[in-house]
């Protein structure tokens, strides 16, 4: 039995492995350099979906550089008013450059976007230059 007890600590470190982002950079970092293959995980900070916080990605992540991938919200989503971490992940398929544009809106698609609750412009898009390395 000495022999199995390894097992189940070496599945942990496995499946542990697997889950997380390669690099993650908050919004304002400006710039990101991930390698083909990894997953550039995007920090967008704090945020209220249940009072109409959004973000939005306008463009970047159609140039084949960069794929778009998951955007979660990590928290308490069980309640009105109860705010979490939101995240997005993007997978580097290929060398080059990007830039991912990113807008905040409240309580307003991007096509409508407002920057908080009493209809004022919404803030200017926050860029992040990304360079994937082959």
């Amino acid at each position: 039995m000495r022999a199995l007890a390894p097992i189940p600590a070496l599945l942990l470190l496995v499946l542990a492995g697997c889950s997380g982002a390669d690099e993650t950079v908050a919004l304002d970092a400006e710039t990101a350099t991930v390698a083909v293959g990894e997953t550039l995980r995007v920090d967008l900070g704090t945020v209220n979906a249940s009072v109409g916080d959004n973000w939005y990605l306008v463009s970047g992540a159609d140039t084949g550089v960069i794929a778009e991938g998951d955007k979660r919200t990590d928290g308490d989503d069980d309640c009105d008013g109860c705010s979490g971490e939101l995240s997005w992940d993007f997978e580097a398929l290929e060398a080059g450059e990007t830039t991912l544009v990113f807008q905040y809106c409240f309580r307003t698609s991007l096509a409508e976007c407002t920057g908080d609750a009493s209809d004022g412009p919404p803030p200017e898009p926050v860029e992040l230059a990304v360079t994937v390395t082959g």
